[in-house]
């Protein structure tokens, strides 16, 4: 099997993910859809070879001490590539999964303008960008920066693991540090920040208590910070960030959140209903003093009404609003906005309201 052949298939084909596991056709991902890319099986011995291809000597000996390594994996000219190598019955199982050559612009992910602008006119504070696994989080996210970076001068230092897209300095400029290739630890990258005098710090992949706890702190210290957690929307990340700390911070922690949290989006992707790609529906929450309220209080699930009702004029919209919208727009089928919905009772007494 010839790697490089498989990269370019990717490309080739616009699949998004590939996987390749010993004993079953190579499968690839287009859209929402999974099919096998041709008639070939690979062996335990040609995806042994393949992972021993692309990782580095110190990823291969984590790989044989944790039995899985997470990685980025460059090929000029061509894309830039992010790869899973587990172990699995004793033998390699591989994920690849590709983003563009270059970042996508904000006319490609169309991210809701309220949350721009809080970004833009905000000088502290937290900013959140979540949404279920393959949900597109990194292609809005690099939207973002690239539009930062061609329009502002900004210094961004981003913490990522691994890193997704690269960017070019513009206007701004940006010093990206992917975590065991330019920096030990999370921690020595949040250490490494006060001298490097960042206008905006990107986190990555954000999900175990020390990060998240440096991420909190480093906004409450009065920096700007936007990171990417998976979650199937903004409430449910909300309250595991507050139930990773012990019980008795629970009121501290809040209490934190209500002041440094400034914007939060999830946004979830779905098939359109022409089956011609993929739109993006996205959750907004905006911090207005309701929002801080509700926070500081424990009202976490009190969010979702806020965004519905109070908060659509400061640009805020629920899941169940932006699901009927697409639905409105014939961009999606009413049985796929159902599909995809965290609170279906929600979106049917939304969907029976007029238009």
């Amino acid at each position: 099997m010839n790697v490089e052949e498989l990269f370019t298939t990717m490309v080739d084909k616009r699949a998004s993910h590939l996987h390749l596991v010993p004993g079953s056709p190579i499968m690839i991902r287009r859209g929402s859809s999974i099919e096998p890319l041709d008639g070939h099986i690979p062996s335990p011995q040609d995806t042994r070879d393949i992972s021993e291809t692309i990782m580095s000597e110190d990823l291969l000996d984590e790989f044989d001490e944790k039995f899985q390594a997470d990685f980025s994996f460059s090929v000029p000219g061509l894309s830039r590539f992010r790869i899973v190598c587990y172990q699995q019955r004793g033998t390699v199982g591989i994920v690849i999964s590709t983003n563009p050559p270059a970042p996508p612009t904000l006319e490609d992910v169309t991210p809701p303008q309220s949350f721009l602008e809080k970004l833009n006119d905000a000088p502290s504070g937290l900013f959140l960008l979540t949404g279920p696994r393959g949900s597109g989080k990194a292609h809005t996210l690099a939207a973002i920066i690239k539009h930062l970076l061609d329009t502002q001068n900004i210094n961004i230092v981003s913490i990522e693991d691994p890193i997704d897209f690269l960017h070019k300095n513009r206007k701004g400029v940006i010093s990206q540090r992917e975590i065991h290739t330019d920096s030990l630890s999370y921690d020595n990258a949040f250490r490494a920040l006060n001298n490097l005098s960042p206008d905006l710090v990107v986190v990555t992949g954000v999900s175990d208590f020390d990060v998240i706890d440096k991420v909190l702190n480093l906004a409450a210290q009065g920096n700007k910070v936007i990171c990417t957690a998976a979650a199937p929307n903004a409430i449910v990340f909300l309250e595991r960030i507050i139930e990773l700390y012990p019980p008795h911070l629970h009121q501290q922690t809040r209490t934190l959140l209500s002041v440094v949290l400034k914007a939060a989006v999830a946004q979830t992707l779905l098939p359109k209903a022409d089956g011609d790609g993929l739109v993006a529906a996205y959750e907004v929450l905006i911090s207005i003093p309701s929002v801080q309220s509700t926070i500081r209080e424990g009202k976490i699930t009190q969010l979702s009404g806020i965004m519905a009702t109070g908060g659509r004029e400061h640009g805020m919209s629920s899941q169940e609003m932006a699901l009927r919208a697409l639905v409105k727009k014939r961009l999606i089928t009413e049985e796929e906005a159902y599909r995809r919905a965290t609170n279906s009772e929600a979106l049917k007494k939304m969907m029976s309201l007029p238009y």
